[in-house]
């Protein structure tokens, strides 16, 4: 007859195995399978500088080709029409979260001689250049990423930003000082109607 004993331990013995085969398939085996990290290299044209997200590495700005590269300032910032040069001056979307975890833009400008970045606009998106070179933005929205149609958290959040609270303008700054020329009120920023009335034009002809 067995002992009862017997039979337990072997019965814990049998836990601690799998248990441990586990563990290790979890931490170890799992994360070395795992192919879907992020790792993309925007390069900002004219420049040797790129926008590069990574799973790896930090999220920046970065100097160099993809394959050489060295970070200059970490951030999530934007590419495309999100980034503008102008001479030695960058202006980028970065992109952050609140305390509330809703996403923000902020327009930033880095100087490429000091590498310094300096915030300029607070919940602010660049939104590229209008006809006569103008730097076009639009201050006052929160990102279409975070829903605030039905996002009750982006209510608490426009309460407490004035420049969400006191609604969405569209800015025209100096590229070789950002220093606001204009700004105009207009709640259809995010609409299909934005290029038309913006990016086409001149300033002058924005302003009437």
């Amino acid at each position: 007859m067995r002992s009862p004993k017997l039979s337990v331990n072997a019965l814990l013995l049998m836990l601690l195995i799998f248990g441990g085969f586990t563990f290790f398939i979890t931490v170890f085996l799992i994360p070395v399978a795992d192919r879907s990290g992020i790792n993309t290299f925007n390069p900002i044209e004219g420049t040797p500088y790129a926008i590069h997200y990574s799973s790896l590495e930090p999220n920046g700005l970065y100097e160099g080709t993809e394959n050489v590269h060295s970070l200059v300032i970490p951030g999530d910032f934007g590419f495309d029409w999100g980034a503008a040069l102008e001479g030695e001056r960058l202006y980028l979307n970065e992109y952050t979260a609140s305390d509330l975890g809703v996403m923000h833009s902020d327009l930033v400008c880095v100087d490429l001689t000091t590498r310094e970045k300096t915030a300029l606009l607070s919940d602010a998106i660049l939104r590229g250049r209008c006809a006569s070179g103008e730097l076009v933005c639009v201050r006052g929205v929160l990102l279409p990423a975070n829903e605030p149609e039905t996002n009750v958290l982006c209510r608490f959040y426009g309460l407490a930003a004035p420049g969400v609270r006191d609604g969405a303008e569209v800015l025209f700054l100096d590229p070789a000082t950002g220093e606001i020329l204009y700004s105009v009120r207009d709640d259809e920023t995010m609409g299909d109607g934005f290029d038309g009335r913006y990016l086409e034009r001149t300033l002058t002809e924005v302003r009437g």
